[in-house]
Parts: structure tokens; sequence; C-alpha cells
């Protein structure tokens, strides 16, 4: 089974995901003076976008991604492991390159295409943001995740109602940006101490 798309005509969600590319396509030519200050900016411009295109995702699916393996982790810098269950979900749940880490996407068999770097024309159907700059993502190890401007995962959890998992009724998304310590807390860490996020970039 495979995912299906309606066919839609343009909708205010896919101008606020281009108008989200341009801003961070802009942030990223023109970003001067102090490197983290513009590595913030970018992010910030990233987090805009992601958020547009999970709202014309949610449009499409009546649903927002849920990663199958959010605790999945990596190493992405020299011993610095970090969770990218989360981020491997939204890459292929926004560009459309494979998805078999978005839960409930459809049955993977032996030989279904999954991320390689690449739409093929099948996945065309599945593409949420066509233009996806490729600063956006990255592959570690044999996976492709969406990253910051840090080159970290962005971290994302859909809410459960049930579970009470997020801060946010939707999801919470959010970068590390600069905390390099506290890169295995999640955002419902924070509401026992705020200074824990201090340094991050999040919806919340």
């Amino acid at each position: 089974m495979k995912i299906t798309r309606k066919g839609h005509g343009f909708t205010l969600i896919e101008l606020l995901v281009v108008i989200g590319i341009i801003v961070l396509l802009a942030a990223l030519v023109l970003g001067t003076g102090n490197p983290a200050s513009s590595k913030r900016q970018v992010t910030l411009g990233t987090m805009e976008t992601v958020v547009a295109a999970l709202e014309r995702y949610n449009e499409q699916y009546g649903e927002y991604p849920e990663p199958v393996n959010a605790d999945e982790t990596a190493e992405i810098m020299p011993g610095k492991v970090y969770r990218i269950g989360a981020a491997k979900c939204l890459y292929q749940a926004l560009r459309g390159d494979g998805y078999d880490a978005i839960k409930g996407a459809g049955r993977v068999e032996k030989g279904e295409p999954q991320s390689d770097g690449k739409v093929s024309a099948d996945e065309m159907k599945n593409v949420i943001m066509a233009d996806m700059p490729e600063g956006m993502w990255r592959k570690v190890g044999g996976s492709y995740i969406l990253v910051d401007s840090f080159g970290r995962p962005f971290q994302y959890i859909k809410a459960d109602s049930a579970k009470k998992n997020t801060l946010n009724s939707n999801y919470d998304l959010w970068s590390y940006s600069q905390d390099d310590k506290n890169v295995m807390a999640k955002s419902k860490d924070t509401e026992a101490n705020a200074s824990l996020g201090a340094k991050w970039i999040k919806n919340w």
C-alpha cells in the first residue's frame, strides 16, 4: 500500500511554504555578522517553512506525521549522539523521498523505494515541499534527516492527548540551536526547568 494524494489547486498553505523557502534562501544569502546569530535566523526561517509544510501535510492527510521510531539515535558530530527518528520522519513526510520512517504511511515491502536523497517520478505525488533546499537535510549513516542550520536534527513530537506528551495541542517542534549539552532533552522536560530550553528555537 502506498501513499496516495488528492489533486488540489494552489492553496494558501502552499503559498506560505513558498514564501518560507524564499525567506530561508534570503537568510542564507544575506546572513552577515555573528555566525551563530546568522545560523539562528536561518533556523527560524527553516522552522517557519516546516510549520507551513506540516499544515499542508495535515490538510492532505487529516493528521500530522508520526515517526515510526522517535527514539532512533545517531552520532551527528564526534561524540554527540542525537535522536534522529523524528527528523527522518519529517524529511520523508515533507520531501517525499521514501516513507518507511512515517508511522502508518504504508506497508514496506522488500524492494519498495525508500530514502535515497532523490525524489523519483513515482515519489512526486508524495512531495509536500517541492523545492526543499539541500541545506535543510543531510545524510547520516544510511538515513536522510531534516536539519537546522547548525547541522543538527530537528526535534519533533506529534501530540497524543492520552499520553500528554507535548506542550502544544498538535505537535512540538524545536532546534537545539547553540545548546550542545541538553541534546537528548524533550519539550516536556522544559516544563519543570524553563532554563533548559533557553537556547532552543521552539514552537512553544
